[in-house]
């Protein structure tokens, strides 16, 4: 089967290292591998990781860029307006090179990530056609009015469920954002929860380069890891875990914590660290690439996913399905979806949004209980083995053969 796997969202560099960058590669490197021949459009191609498929970058120069540049010149000060007249401009842009693509190569489905203001996908897809299958990752039009301000907000509304409502199937990360789909035009027969998913063998190799990783990082043999992995970002509970480190470091000998990856809060944090007198202590590696991920993980012994909570949780990190697929005990913070694969006492340990001394002792737990990590690392990677990218890329083409049909 040919898939025309469609990206036009600005803000997700494929070959980069954001969460939504490694998930774009894991389901394309598995639809390669289950012998289907797969193209990706984008506009930022950008980042050092590999991509197991061709990456067409199309530019954003042209109709969208002079429509942000006569905008700024018009009225000086027209943020966001002018990013989202280049986000709707860039449909027009993004259509016709994608077309010009499709045409000799014919593909049998268009797989879309959502982004927001885009139709493309849409008239690709009934151009070809073709099933136009949409995958969900968020409520972009609340995650963008509430962080970065949306002045075309009625117009998002309007594009959003001509989306929804239009696709042959929408696939959402997490029951929550089912609800929203539903609630915004998509229909019940089409719409379905496909979770996140990992390449267990590939977390699963990782674990014997963990004193090589160690070593790296200035990591003690026999000191005791924490570690967390992903964009160093407010929702993500960091803040939370360096005071639940805090709390620990002074009664727990031996204790170090890993912060893997970068993002807005990073100076933030590091000076929190200073502050506290956890320098020492406490490594933060920078931006990394994903094939580092499966050594780093081994170098741990316990992932922790302190996010926040918040009405609607819609979140299904990378981070704890890549945690479990390592082996690793995983405390998260128990909101969302997150129950449903940390199983509080049987696949890891939940505590408390947002509250550093529930963490504290959930970790504390786990230091003081070596049987316990080892039955829930056995647990977790049990638990891992039902979530792979290779049964998700199925489950998207026999979709895309099959689409759901309105009665």
């Amino acid at each position: 089967m040919r898939i025309a796997y469609l990206c036009a969202d600005f803000g997700i560099p494929i070959l980069g290292h954001k969460g939504a960058s490694v998930h774009v590669r894991e389901l394309v490197t598995a639809l390669t591998a289950e012998g289907h021949e797969v193209r990706v459009f984008s506009p930022n191609p950008s980042g050092s990781n590999h991509l197991a498929a061709a990456l067409h970058a199309v530019s954003p120069d042209g109709l969208a860029e002079t429509c942000r540049r006569l905008l700024r010149r018009a009225l000086p000060g027209a943020r966001p307006l002018d990013k989202e007249v280049r986000e709707l401009a860039f449909n027009l842009t993004f259509y016709r090179s994608v077309r010009n693509e499709l045409r000799s190569w014919r593909p049998d489905a268009v797989y879309e990530r959502y982004s927001l203001f885009n139709l493309a996908g849409v008239a690709l897809a009934r151009r070809s056609g073709v099933p136009h299958l949409l995958e969900v990752n968020a409520p972009l039009r609340l995650e963008r009015a509430h962080t970065k301000g949306l002045a075309l907000e009625r117009i998002a509304g309007h594009v959003e469920r001509r989306v929804f409502g239009s696709a042959d199937a929408v696939l959402t990360v997490t029951a929550a954002l089912h609800r929203y789909v539903l609630d915004h035009g998509g229909h019940a027969a089409r719409t379905r929860v496909l979770q996140n998913a990992v390449d267990v063998e590939r977390f699963g190799r990782g674990r014997t380069d963990r004193q090589a990783a160690r070593a790296r990082w200035g990591l003690g043999a026999d000191e005791f890891v924490i570690g967390f992995a992903g964009s160093l970002k407010p929702w993500h509970g960091t803040e939370t875990l360096l005071d639940a480190f805090g709390l620990l470091h002074g009664r727990v000998p031996g204790v170090r914590l890993l912060m893997v990856g970068e993002g807005p809060m990073g100076d933030t944090l590091r000076a929190h660290v200073a502050d506290r007198g956890l320098a020492s202590a406490v490594t933060f590696t920078g931006s990394v690439d994903h094939a580092e991920m499966p050594g780093l993980l081994a170098s741990m012994d316990v992932g922790v996913a302190p996010y926040f909570d918040a009405p609607n949780f819609y979140f299904s990190p990378l981070k704890i399905y890549e945690y479990m697929a390592a082996g690793l005990p995983v405390v998260a913070s128990d909101a969302g979806d997150i129950g449903g694969l940390v199983r509080d006492g049987e696949t890891g340990l939940l505590c408390s949004p947002g509250d550093p001394l529930s963490l504290s002792s959930a970790l504390h737990c786990l230091i003081e209980a070596p049987r316990l990590r080892a039955a829930l690392s056995v647990a977790a990677r049990a638990e891992a083995q039902r979530h792979t990218w290779r049964e998700n890329a199925r489950v998207v083409a026999k979709l895309a053969a099959d689409p759901p049909v309105l009665y």
